[in-house]
């Protein structure tokens, strides 16, 4: 004769075999930490490689100027105050700095010839850059912008141009500038280099992408002697024109910082991703590349034509921050589809848990909890077997692959386990589904909500189609007694 609590246990298994199943899905949120974990650290290791690529190859690069610098000398006349033997008196103050001169015009034309850094099972891409140079500056009146401007040393002025990453910088040509040729020097003259080098640590550019190069980016400048003195009068126009090399990765930008700014960047690379405001103007991306055009007024800059004193390393900075330009879009990185899937995991499990739940209620033979278990464990290695085969082949063959491997090996565990081919196939064809569902989820990150609803609607529907008959039997199994 039963007991009460085995007559209980009996009536109410239905019910009760769905709050284990409950139990054992919040329970494998621990697996599937631990195993978000492991895909982290995998992804924090990828750009580890890329920041050291960009170390030795040279990271994002990032062009500032042309600027033309002209030092000057200020005299500032102070009161000083009367002692009890000296009388009130003025004095001279004297103070040198250079002042920053932006262009009139500015053409930046790049093209860029990619090719692929690999690491052990990382890549990526690099790329050399020819960049033409030019424009004009004009000689501007520094009276009506600098106060106290006692002179100015023409004969001494220089003209500058900034690069973030100077290991990448493989060749400058000869500055071409008012009918002659200057050879560009390493720095900046004198100690407005200062201004250069503080650009690293002022500018978030340098924070937010990995192959920036983080606190290792060598921002620095290059330098050409140009002896301005038969040009100093305001209004002056002069020409200039020079080629650069580089070589880089993770993008390419340019500081707008003429009155008139164009860029134009032609490239092999499919994956273009254009950064900057404004975006680019005309654009064209195709299988085998890409080409885009900026052209940015002066209004839209958002600083002046002339900088002096302490305010020049900010307006820099800025600049810097400001550059518009193109990342390398990276449409097969398999980190961030394998952080998205692992985040549904819950949801996948508890899915394929009430499809078993379901088809249980088609036969007599019932799944134990513990095969409830060796089930969810192992959609958990799903994970470990997605990424461990993406680094190798690629997201969209690893998916395949990892997911025919569980799905055969659930379906044929789950057919053995109740005795019946056509429920284990049933359950093979469940995940199969499941699978390709949340693969169309994870590729199309617009519509994944939209998606995953619909996978909740889908898992409570079948709950309910489940368990509606459980009172019922309580119900005749009383009345039975």
């Amino acid at each position: 004769m039963r007991s009460w609590l085995e007559n209980f246990l009996k009536d109410q298994g239905g019910g009760l075999k769905l709050l284990l199943i409950g139990f054992l899905t919040l329970a494998l949120l621990i697996p599937l930490s631990m195993v978000e974990g492991v895909i982290s650290e995998r992804s924090w290791r990828h750009k580890e490689v890329l920041a050291d690529i960009a170390r030795q190859h040279g990271g994002e690069q990032r062009l500032v100027g042309p600027f033309l610098l002209a030092p000057y000398v200020t005299e500032t006349s102070i009161t000083v105050p009367a002692t009890e033997d000296i009388p009130e008196r003025q004095r001279l103050v004297r103070s040198e700095g250079y002042a920053v001169i932006l262009p009139e015009d500015l053409k930046v034309s790049a093209k860029l010839a990619h090719t692929m850094r690999e690491r052990g099972v990382y890549s990526a891409p690099v790329y050399g850059a020819d960049v033409a140079v030019s424009g004009a500056f004009v000689t501007p009146d520094l009276r009506a912008v600098i106060p106290n401007l006692k002179s100015v040393q023409w004969e001494q002025a220089a003209v500058v141009i900034g690069v973030s990453d100077l290991i990448g910088l493989a060749a400058a040509g000869d500055l071409a500038v008012g009918g002659g040729k200057q050879a560009f020097e390493a720095g900046a003259p004198g100690f407005a280099g200062r201004m250069f080098g503080r650009i690293k640590q002022t500018s978030p550019a340098y924070r937010d992408y990995p192959q920036s190069g983080g606190a290792d980016a060598r921002f620095g400048a290059i330098h050409a002697r140009v002896n301005f003195a038969s040009r100093s009068e305001p209004g002056a126009r002069v020409a200039f024109k020079t080629a650069l090399n580089l070589k880089g990765s993770g993008g390419f930008f340019m500081a707008p910082a003429a009155k008139t700014s164009q860029l134009v960047i032609e490239g092999d690379w499919p994956h273009p991703s254009f950064q900057g405001a404004p975006l680019p103007g005309t654009r064209e991306v195709t299988a085998e590349g890409f080409s885009a055009s900026w052209a940015v007024p002066a209004l839209a800059r958002g600083y002046g034509a002339v900088w002096h004193g302490d305010h020049a390393k900010s307006l820099l900075a800025d600049a810097v921050q400001g550059a518009i330009g193109f990342r390398h879009a990276r449409p097969d990185d398999f980190y961030v589809g394998a952080e998205r899937a692992v985040k549904y995991g819950v949801l996948f499990v508890a899915l394929t848990f009430l499809a078993c739940f379901v088809l249980e209620r088609f036969g007599g033979r019932r799944l134990h909890p513990a095969q409830y278990g060796l089930v969810g464990l192992s959609l958990a290695l799903f994970y470990l077997l997605l990424i461990s085969l993406a680094e190798r082949i690629g997201l969209a063959g690893a998916y395949i692959s990892a997911a025919a491997v569980i799905a055969l090996m659930n379906g044929a565990y789950v057919g053995a386990s109740l005795s019946s081919f056509k429920r284990g196939a049933g359950a093979g064809g469940a995940l199969a589904i499941l699978y390709a569902a949340f693969y169309v989820m994870l590729m199309s990150e617009d519509d994944a909500l939209l998606i995953g609803s619909g996978l909740l609607l889908l898992g409570v529907g079948l709950a309910m189609a489940a368990t509606a008959r459980i009172g019922k039997r309580q119900a005749d199994s009383v009345s039975t007694t």
